[in-house]
């Protein structure tokens, strides 16, 4: 199959519709994150890549605890209109950060999605979208698309399948990431359906055509925290490369996180209850798990109290909506914020839960297909996902002129800043916040 230029994942004799514009949200009658006024707010940063707003104003429609997080400061302030506002000239906040080896301009990851979860397209656009943007972006564990593959600022997924892995392939981005677990479906494996295992993902992950790609719940050569240190150490030898391992938070996560850095990584990946994925049982998704800000909190407080929080990074994932879900994040004791399904918006998404059955109608988890009827833009994904980028770093900038802070690792683990409003005394307590009334 011979690839184009604009579209390396499709038949170059090809002739699609290419999709390079956004889809109407569709109206929903149940209960659903991912409002439309959080899919607005996301479409305008991908549009213009210019802040819309400092505070978060879709936090009351929902429950849950990182909306009812606030900075001191925002119950002083009067909030920013709707609408563009400018970053001023005169605030010269910076957000980039650096933590050994890896430089970020923008303390963003760009979570791990795979490619045959999604289509092709979006994989490529996110990675070169980290390359243009200096954060990072993980590959997930579908393999290397040869696309990807140039694109230097991603992280390698080590995962239970270990599919398309070799020592080249491995070597081939800034980072590795161990996958443990995973936020939407903690204990369970993953699984992309044969229909959409078609020639050039059979390539990728080297496996049958039209045949189910099963990952193991775990890793059939992991089983003790002494395992777990000998692949770390084996891949940091082979790389050269800081070796990261992602997490499902759970009660242990705290537990988790000092064994992890005790065992020498780098740093960890927690993925919150409610984080996305193609397809996993919603008994699972919704019930199992914690929420990411609880187990952002007591991970650091217990990696502080070990002595082992200097030089680990932590990077906080699980429905990670905006620049302020992000810097509450840091204020709770993350480095960096990872955004998965806000990237996917960016790219057109309207979330209708339908990834698994490769009939997206935004051509984002579509089934790749030889002579597709329409595809999406990859000059316009990418564009997308880079003033996703531009247009949150922008807001974050403000949050910290807000906070009087002059650089984001000033924001680290300042809980000084937060209250909790609606919280028990028990949530406060693990949250190491105050509580505060009058405020929903």
């Amino acid at each position: 199959m011979g690839a184009s230029l604009t579209n390396p994942v499709i038949n170059e004799k090809s002739t699609p519709l290419l999709v390079e514009r956004y889809l109407p949200i569709p109206r929903r009658d149940s209960r659903e994150f991912w409002t439309e006024s959080r899919i607005q707010h996301i479409r305008h940063l991908a549009s213009t890549g210019k802040p819309m707003m400092v505070w978060d104003k879709c936090k009351s429609e929902t429950s849950r605890i990182l909306d009812r997080l606030f900075f001191w400061k925002e119950f002083e302030d009067s909030g920013t209109a709707d609408g563009v506002c400018e970053v001023p000239d005169e605030i010269s906040v910076s957000t980039s950060i650096c933590y050994g080896v890896l430089e970020l301009s923008h303390p963003l990851y760009l979570g791990d999605m795979s490619f045959g979860a999604l289509s092709g397209v979006p994989n490529i656009a996110i990675a070169r979208a980290a390359d243009v943007t200096e954060t990072l972006a993980g590959i997930g564990e579908g393999g290397l698309h040869p696309e990807v593959g140039k694109c230097r600022r991603i992280a390698v997924q080590w995962a239970s399948a270990r599919f398309g892995l070799d020592l080249d392939v491995l070597r081939k981005g800034l980072a590795v990431v161990i996958k443990i677990g995973q936020g939407a479906k903690p204990g369970i494996g993953g699984h992309l359906p044969g229909v959409k295992v078609v020639e050039i993902i059979s390539q990728t992950r080297r496996i049958p055509v039209g045949v189910d790609a099963i990952s193991p719940a775990p890793h059939h050569d992991i089983y003790s925290i002494e395992d777990l240190e000998q692949r770390i150490l084996a891949l940091k030898e082979a790389t050269g490369r800081p070796v990261l391992v992602k997490v499902a938070a759970t009660n242990y996560i705290p537990y988790i996180a000092t064994g992890v850095a005790r065992m020498g990584a780098d740093g960890i990946i927690i993925d919150g209850q409610g984080a996305g994925t193609g397809a996993a049982p919603s008994v699972v998704r919704d019930n199992v798990g914690i929420p990411i800000e609880l187990a952002v909190a007591t991970a650091d407080d217990m990696l502080r109290r070990e002595g082992l929080r200097d030089g680990f990074t932590i990077i906080a994932a699980g429905r990670v909506s905006s620049a302020e879900d992000a810097a509450k994040l840091m204020a709770l004791g993350a480095d960096v914020a990872s955004i998965g399904t806000a990237a996917l918006i960016a790219m057109g998404c309207i979330m209708i839960h339908k990834c698994h059955l490769g009939f997206c109608p935004a051509v984002i988890t579509n089934k790749i297909t030889d002579n597709p009827k329409k595809v999406l833009s990859l000059d316009t994904a990418t564009r997308w996902v880079v003033n996703l980028i531009k247009g949150w770093s922008a807001e974050l900038k403000l949050i910290l002129e807000r906070l009087g802070l002059r650089r984001v690792e000033e924001l680290r683990g300042r809980r000084d800043l937060l209250v909790g409003a609606g919280l028990s005394d028990t949530s406060l307590r693990v949250l190491g916040i105050r509580g505060v009334s009058g405020k929903s």
